[in-house]
């Protein structure tokens, strides 16, 4: 099984290099064929979105960054399952970083079954 997470996919610890990319190339870095288990790591999104975790990570990923290469993975390859780590809801008066972490998760349950149904 194959295990994915925002910073495997990454050579550097901000989300420049894979917006470089693009969620195509990205996701085309994954061997065909594998069974994915995704790990999202919430210190892997830019602190403006996500400032509820204990190592920020200035330059990193943006909301519509991440759910592009979420949707183009699921659609490629079977995911047999995913966490979300790295929340630390102390650090976030506001609960912003638990809305995108419940959102995100939401999308990517979204796109899972959308892909498992169009292969159906």
């Amino acid at each position: 099984m194959w295990r994915c997470s925002a910073h495997r996919l990454i050579s550097a610890p901000s989300g420049a290099p894979v917006r470089a990319l693009g969620p195509e190339a990205t996701a085309a870095r994954i061997p065909k064929g594998a069974r994915i288990y995704i790990t999202i790591e919430i210190d892997a999104f830019c602190p403006s979105i996500a400032p509820g975790t204990g190592t920020p990570s200035h330059g990193g990923f943006l909301y519509y960054d991440v759910l592009e290469i979420l949707q183009e993975v699921a659609s490629r390859y079977d995911i047999v399952g995913i966490d979300l780590v790295e929340v630390a809801p102390d650090y976030d008066q506001s609960g912003s970083t638990t809305i995108l972490a419940a959102q995100v998760l939401l999308n990517l349950l979204g796109f899972i079954f959308h892909a498992r149904g169009a292969r159906a």
